[in-house]
């Protein structure tokens, strides 16, 4: 974290997808090493267990809030467009969802790595996202460091 980040987050999974994709690859592992040798079997079990690591790490979404914006994932909102900000548990998020729901939200929704989030209202009227719904591990601290950023 630099000094003019005010809070930053990675959404990482959690720790059952890592088993899952690291098994996911033995899986392949073993089926090539039983068909072509214990070499190629090898490698392609920790080739695969390392492209699924990496792929897991280089897609999760970072929370940024830093030098007058929110950015979640390659998105970035100015803080001065925030309307409100709201804390949400996962049976908030999940009435966000499904049937009758706003599909203009912004979403950056991770459930494997986190159940709870931060939904944003917008002030632009002219915004085609009139809110941004996000996963946080901390959503308290988010609102917190955004209520407090605003007030700057």
């Amino acid at each position: 974290m630099t000094m003019s980040d005010a809070y930053r987050e990675r959404l990482v999974p959690t720790w059952w997808v890592w088993v899952v994709a690291i098994a996911l690859a033995a899986m392949v592992g073993v089926a090539y090493g039983a068909a072509l040798g214990d070499a190629t079997g090898w490698a392609v079990g920790l080739g695969g267990a390392a492209l699924l690591i990496a792929l897991l790490w280089v897609t999760s979404p970072r929370i940024v809030i830093a030098d007058g914006y929110l950015g979640v994932g390659p998105a970035r909102l100015p803080l001065t467009s925030i309307d409100g900000v709201d804390r949400l548990d996962a049976a908030e998020i999940a009435a966000l969802q499904g049937p009758g729901a706003d599909a203009r939200i912004y979403t950056a929704l991770r459930p494997w790595s986190c159940p709870e989030g931060v939904l944003i209202r917008l002030a632009d009227e002219a915004d085609p996202h009139p809110a941004w719904l996000f996963s946080s591990r901390h959503p308290a601290r988010v609102v917190e460091t955004l209520a407090a950023t605003m007030d700057d």
